[in-house]
């Protein structure tokens, strides 16, 4: 038996965990940016992709606060500045990483209450996050909106300036080998999902 949904009739809550139910695994954005201010923030996000490799562009959609519809500081950020940058969140730094999802006061830093460490970037002014071994500067190409209510989601697209890849994750042809990297993933509801458990096939010709 099938169970048959209608976004237009059922709740957008309802719709929003049927989603992560069943998108999964998703990758997690880790993004810092700043405010016109300079103010930090630091937030995860598992609506996030590749989109282009030549030039080099990946999305993330934060979502409008599911309560107020208000627009969270990473939108705002974006919006304001137009420069960000995405860690990849590993194993190691997980339980920090859920510290940044924390509702906090708009200027108070997601680094300073998680633990978790800014190190300068090169060519944007959001920091980088010390502990993750994959870290990209980006400046914003695009931003869509999709709804003004609580739960409606934007789709921030840009392109990567420079990707910092620490070399010990790195082969002698330089790929970065995922059991070195253990990047962790979301799933439904409160769970995580870490990504050793692999397994390869050859792509057609």
């Amino acid at each position: 038996m099938t169970n048959t949904i209608d976004p237009a009739a059922t709740s957008w809550i309802e719709v929003y965990r049927r989603l992560t139910d069943v998108v999964i695994p998703r990758p997690i954005a880790l993004v810092s940016t700043v405010d016109a201010e300079g103010r930090a923030n630091l937030a995860p996000f598992s609506f996030f992709t590749v989109v282009s490799s030549n030039p080099p562009y990946i999305a993330f959609s934060p979502h409008l606060a599911g309560r107020t519809g208000s627009k969270k500081d990473t939108l705002r950020n974006v919006e304001e500045v137009g420069e960000l940058v995405v860690a990849v969140v590993t194993e190691s730094m997980v339980a920090q990483v859920n510290q940044c999802s924390a509702s906090l006061d708009h200027g108070v830093s997601e680094f300073a209450h998680s633990g978790l460490t800014p190190a300068p970037a090169q060519r944007v002014r959001p920091a980088l996050v010390a502990e993750s071994p994959v870290n990209m500067e980006c400046e914003v190409v695009e931003i869509r909106t999709y709804g003004s209510e609580g739960g409606a989601g934007a789709l921030v697209v840009a392109r990567v300036v420079l990707m910092h890849l620490e070399e010990a994750m790195r082969d002698d042809e330089g790929r970065v080998l995922p059991e070195r990297l253990r990047a962790v993933g979301r799933m439904g509801g409160s769970l995580w999902v870490r990504t050793g458990d692999t397994f390869e096939l050859e792509r057609p010709g």
